[in-house]
């Protein structure tokens, strides 16, 4: 008994800790050293996250971290429809990857992470100003453990005509919207990478990149590896597609997010 007393004393010191582990997960613009350690040049990231509305002075949690953390939270599907919080902290041309090994390696790793990104029908088609649903982020590749930066290639997601004015293209997107639900457009939600290969090849959407020139082709868009106790700090706030009456397009996304906010756990 006498040697199990220490040791329930120390689970007890160590237990306030412990229900604060996923603070760890909250997240940071990283130090110039370790951008160019990983590749990319941070001189020429464009719209580089700063204190201000989106983002707060926080001291880091880790060393390899600025002193800025991130308070614009976006929702996003992963590749099988599962709910993830991100941010961004910039976009670049290929022109920001270093002309070195490790800039060679950060390029295959953003080609390998692609966001689809769903412009509202009237809108750009490759704009970021407005987006019919939440983006899908294709995480299949050990996203956590092989992309450290966050990295992303850009791919915008876009109906054809063919599906929106053919009897075969209605009848696919009702499918699709009996499973999923409708978007902002009325549109189906797409949730899954098997949703826009299965659309794609059938020629009911589009996937259009930017060109390397363009710092809209990139994006650093690190995402919360765990939100739970912790993770979602109580000045972040949520931005998502809203209906016209500004309610969500998806509303699983903000009540999950206000969830893990207050209780540290998912809804």
């Amino acid at each position: 008994m006498k040697k199990l007393l220490p040791l329930l004393a120390m689970a007890l010191l160590a237990a306030p800790s412990l229900l604060k582990a996923d603070v760890e997960d909250r997240l940071y613009d990283f130090t110039d050293a370790y951008y160019l350690e990983n590749g990319v040049n941070p001189a020429l990231i464009q719209g580089r996250m700063q204190p201000g509305p989106i983002a707060v002075i926080d001291t880091p949690i880790f060393s390899f971290q600025r002193n800025v953390r991130a308070l614009l939270t976006l929702p996003a599907y992963d590749h099988s429809a599962g709910i993830n919080y991100f941010t961004v902290l910039g976009g670049f041309s290929a022109a920001a990857f270093t002309a070195n090994p490790a800039g060679r390696e950060a390029r295959g790793i953003a080609d390998s992470f692609i966001e689809y990104l769903f412009p509202q029908q009237g809108t750009d088609p490759i704009g970021l100003g407005a987006f019919r649903q939440s983006s899908l982020l294709d995480m299949r590749n050990g996203y956590f453990s092989n992309d450290p930066l966050g990295l992303w290639l850009h791919v915008w997601v876009n109906y054809t005509t063919k599906a929106l004015t053919t009897r075969a293209g209605k009848k696919a997107l009702n499918e699709i919207a009996k499973k999923n639900g409708r978007d902002f457009d009325g549109t189906p939600i797409i949730a899954t990478i098997g949703d826009i290969d299965d659309l794609f090849k059938k020629g009911y959407v589009t996937k259009t990149t930017r060109p390397d020139t363009d710092p809209l082709r990139y994006a650093i868009c690190p995402v919360i590896e765990d939100p739970t106790d912790g993770g979602i700090a109580p000045d972040q706030f949520l931005a998502q597609p809203l209906k016209s009456d500004g309610t969500p397009v998806e509303p699983a996304f903000l009540t999950n997010f206000q969830s893990l906010q207050t209780t540290g756990d998912w809804e």
